[in-house]
């Protein structure tokens, strides 16, 4: 039997080498070949002894040229830049967190706007997962405004019908110097929102009106080179891209510039009709979300000091998603000076500044009225516990301080049953692997008086073996894999995703003739493993093709018994384990800060949903890897146990599900409440510094 073609454009589960296409090199092959046909007309003239030294320099200096030329898509803006810091060491202090006395509520129709480099369909990261179901679930809450400012990347016009909003323009210099303006157009679609990212059944009910977010575009400046080169991008995976000569820099500070304009104009243009009901309201709220976003807020207190605004300025929150790499992002002074006046920046506020750097999340950190950290645990150990990662001193002396003062808030993520729903996933319905909608109305004693093979209640390890059983129709899985247990990592091959624990990870797999899928989300370092599929062709399958993931993986979650997440820093673990126990696998992990949000050990019999281990030594990853070991294995065991007790294995199943379902971004308490108390905190502290 064939694949669904519509589906997949490949079916191998094979080892998928990533794309050696570097969109460079035929930049460099042109360059190279143009210089060597420069060098030769060049040459020719040295046959003139009176030309030589003039030539010569003319060559040398040309080579200079050529040589900045060629490094600078490759280094963001023109150098190389290396991170010299002094380590040091912080007093710890109480964590405040949110006041709980704050009412989880805001005025109808309060204005929301997130700013992001992703939402829905140009979604690379974690980043868009956590804006996108964000800003549904607030939309979905119906009493608030929710909107969403991107890049306008190409790829979008071929899947939405896009308005035409406004044609703005920002000052940028020239290459004298001299500020000029450049126009750009903003374009608008509207995202709707079909079903609840808070329902597994996906049912929105007892709308008054569909709910939808107000996605703007921003556009790219035509005709001001490179500029206009700004967004291009065939689908999500170029997103982060810049086509040569643009720099990274020039295009993200755009951006950021170009958004905090698009920001005063809708506070600015505000125009209630005659019989309107209620009065138009400008923008109340801007969520920036990452440091590659952070120069909004330098750009919209400049406009603000110019008097553009109409109304009172938007009070601002700022999200940190990852506490070790997103602090490290930075912009050249260079290119930042393109578009924004620095004159005594520098020595005013060197905390910014590395070296020939700006370091821009502080930047969010200081001048916010709140920010908020993507996991309370986190959030607590990095003021309590002063915890320790690369460059920390970039962030945690801004962050002391407003944590001193409450204004550092951590709220763990919700898990959006859009993303990844085993009850409504298309293909799962198709192949009879969707997961029955009984879970609240189970009753387990029925089970047991009717027995598995007899049961009248719709079962989920049915669907689960559905779901193995279609991947080997398919080729995908072997027929033996239909009776053993499959372990399943999702995720990228990095350091902090444990890659040192893999190659024990396989050996034990292996000598109990386990099944390991990787599905790989980065494609670094593929080649440290792919080598191993050749000696263990029938425990371990590795998977990196895109389109291949998105077409398949769910079938495969489905079909998973064990997810393995060896993380030792997952900034998002909401996303991975959670996403195991919504699709009735049980975590073997590290349990490390956001995973005990949420993990619970093999302590109590009755009540786990996970096997936990320990990080014994950074320094010996031997004493780490044994105790991996001993987690892993006993999953396995009772896995296996499990198996041969189907009625058990149902209900430890069901069990695990409804740990996930508990976890919904609306859920009592949850993220969407307490993103309400820092929209509120944040406007009554504008307010009180306005006044």
């Amino acid at each position: 039997m064939k694949p669904l073609k519509a589906r997949t454009r490949s079916v191998s589960p094979s080892i998928r080498v990533p794309s050696e296409h570097n969109p460079l090199k035929s930049s460099f092959a042109n360059r190279s070949s143009f210089f060597k046909r420069t060098v030769n007309k060049i040459s020719s003239l040295f046959e003139k002894r009176r030309y030589k030294p003039i030539i010569f320099f003319i060559l040398l200096i040309f080579c200079l040229a050529l040589f900045h030329t060629i490094l600078s898509p490759i280094f963001p803006g023109g150098e190389y830049h290396q991170l010299l810091i002094e380590k040091q060491k912080y007093d710890s202090i109480p964590y405040i967190g949110l006041d709980q006395n704050i009412p989880a509520e805001l005025i109808e129709g309060t204005t929301i706007y997130h700013v992001s480099k992703e939402f829905g369909p140009a979604t690379l990261s974690n980043v868009g997962q956590v804006v996108t179901s964000l800003a549904s679930s607030q939309a979905n809450n119906g009493s608030l405004d929710v909107n969403v400012i991107i890049p306008y990347y190409s790829f979008i016009k071929r899947l939405y019908r896009l308005q035409k909003f406004a044609q703005l323009e920002v000052q940028i210099r020239d290459s004298h110097q001299k500020w000029k303006p450049v126009k750009f157009f903003v374009h608008r679609f509207l995202w709707n929102i079909t079903s609840n990212p808070d329902d597994p059944n996906g049912k929105i009910t007892n709308l008054s009106e569909p709910r939808s977010v107000q996605v703007y575009l921003i556009g790219s400046p035509k005709g001001v080179f490179p500029l206009d080169l700004s967004f291009i991008a065939d689908d999500a995976t170029g997103i982060y891209s810049s086509r040569y000569p643009l720099s990274q820099d020039w295009q993200d500070i755009f951006f950021c510039k170009a958004a905090a304009e698009l920001i005063t104009y809708l506070n600015t243009d505000i125009d209630t009709p005659l019989f309107d009901l209620k009065e138009a309201r400008g923008v109340d709220v801007v969520h920036l979300h990452g440091s590659p976003n952070a120069l909004v807020i330098e750009f919209m207190k400049s406009l603000y000091v110019g008097g553009k605004f109409k109304m009172a300025p938007p009070s601002i929150v700022y999200t940190i998603h990852d506490h070790l790499k997103e602090h490290l992002y930075s912009n050249s002074i260079v290119n930042v000076q393109k578009f924004i006046e620095l004159k005594n920046y520098p020595k005013v506020r060197s905390q910014y500044f590395n070296g020939r750097q700006l370091y821009t999340s502080a930047i969010g950190i200081d001048q916010a009225q709140m920010v908020t950290f993507t996991s309370k645990i986190i959030a607590q150990e990095m003021v309590e516990d002063s915890m320790d990662f690369y460059a920390k001193e970039l962030i945690i002396p801004s962050i002391l301080k407003r944590a001193i003062k409450g204004e550092w808030i951590g709220i763990s993520n919700g898990l959006d049953f859009n993303l990844y729903n085993p009850f409504n996933d298309i293909l799962l319905v198709e192949t009879n692997s969707n997961f029955p909608k009984n879970i609240h109305n189970f009753d387990p004693a029925l089970l047991y008086a009717e027995s598995i093979e007899n049961s009248t209640q719709s079962l989920i390890t049915t669907s689960k073996f559905n779901a193995k059983l279609h991947l080997v129709r398919e080729g995908l899985l072997l027929k033996e894999d239909l009776n053993r247990t499959i372990v399943l990592f999702i995720g990228n091959f990095q350091y902090t995703k444990g890659l040192e624990f893999f190659q024990a990870a396989i050996d034990l797999l292996v000598s109990k003739n386990i099944k390991f899928i990787i599905m790989e989300d980065s494609g670094f370092p593929i080649s440290s493993l792919k080598h191993l599929v050749n000696y263990y062709p029938n425990n371990l399958v590795i998977i990196d093709d895109v389109d291949f993931k998105l077409s398949w993986g769910n079938l495969y979650r489905t079909a998973a018994d064990i997810l393995f997440v060896p993380s030792k820093t997952e900034s998002f673990g909401l996303m991975a384990a959670a996403e195991g126990l919504l699709f009735g696998s049980p975590i073997v992990s590290i349990g490390s800060e956001k995973l005990k949000e949420y993990l619970v050990n093999k302590t109590n019999m009755n009540n786990y949903n996970s096997y936990l281990y320990n990080l014994k030594d950074e320094n010996n990853s031997e004493l780490s890897i044994n105790e991996m070991k001993i987690a892993l294995n006993n999953s396995v065991d009772d896995m296996i146990r499990l198996n041969n007790n189907p009625i058990e294995k149902e209900i430890f199943i069901r069990k695990i599900i409804k740990d996930a379902l508990k976890l919904g971004w609306n859920r009592p308490g949850g993220p969407i409440e307490e993103y309400i108390k820092v929209y509120r905190t944040a406007l009554l502290k504008l307010r009180k510094k306005l006044n």
